[in-house]
C-alpha cells in the first residue's frame, strides 16, 4: 500500500559515510481465509538518480550548517565575555607591573634613607666625646656633681611614672 525509503550508511573502505537506501516493503495483514495470504501489488521502487540523491543530502546538509539567529547571537555574547575577560586581565596584569615597579623604587628609596640615617647616626657618635660633654657642663655651662644631702628618693608604687603635686623641697 506504501512505500517507505529508509536511509542506511555503511562505510566502504573509508570513513566517508556513503547513503544506501532501502526501500520497505508493507504487506496488508494476511486473511484467514485460504491457505495462501493475499498480495496486494506494489509498484516497484522508483530508483532515484545519483544527482537527485546528491541533490538531497546536499539539502539536508545545508539545513543542518544553516545558522539560526539565536546561535549566531548566543557565540556572539560568548565571544564579547570572552574578549572582555581577556581585556579585563590585561589591565589588572599591567595594574600589578606597575604597582611591583612603584614598590622597588620605594623599596631602593628607602634602602638609600637607611644608609644616610646609619652615616649621620655614626658621625653623631664620633662628633662628640663624653670627655668633652664633661667638660662643657662643668666649665661652660657650671655643672657640679650632687653632694650627699641634695639627692632625695621617692618611692611609687607605679614605677613608670611620678606625678608631681608639690615643688620639690630644697
Amino acid at each position: 500500500m506504501s512505500e517507505r525509503v529508509r536511509e542506511r550508511y555503511y562505510i566502504d573502505g573509508s570513513t566517508v559515510r556513503k547513503v544506501r537506501e532501502v526501500p520497505v516493503y508493507t504487506e496488508e495483514p494476511r486473511r484467514r481465509q485460504g491457505r495462501t495470504p493475499e498480495r496486494t501489488p506494489q509498484r516497484a521502487p522508483q530508483r532515484r538518480t545519483a544527482g537527485e540523491s546528491q541533490k538531497r543530502v546536499s539539502a539536508k546538509a545545508d539545513k543542518a550548517l544553516a545558522f539560526d539567529m539565536r546561535y549566531t547571537m548566543f557565540v556572539m555574547a560568548s565571544v564579547l565575555i570572552v574578549i572582555a575577560a581577556c581585556v579585563l586581565m590585561l589591565h589588572m596584569e599591567a595594574s600589578i607591573n606597575e604597582k611591583k615597579s612603584n614598590i622597588n623604587a620605594l623599596e631602593s628609596e628607602l634602602e638609600t634613607i637607611e644608609d644616610d640615617n646609619a652615616a649621620l647616626k655614626l658621625s653623631l657618635e664620633s662628633m662628640y666625646s663624653l670627655d668633652e660633654i664633661y667638660d662643657v657642663a662643668t666649665n661652660e655651662l657650671g655643672m657640679v656633681y650632687a653632694k650627699k644631702g641634695q639627692i632625695v628618693y621617692y618611692e611609687s608604687a607605679n614605677e613608670d611614672y611620678v606625678k608631681q603635686y608639690q615643688d620639690i623641697p630644697e
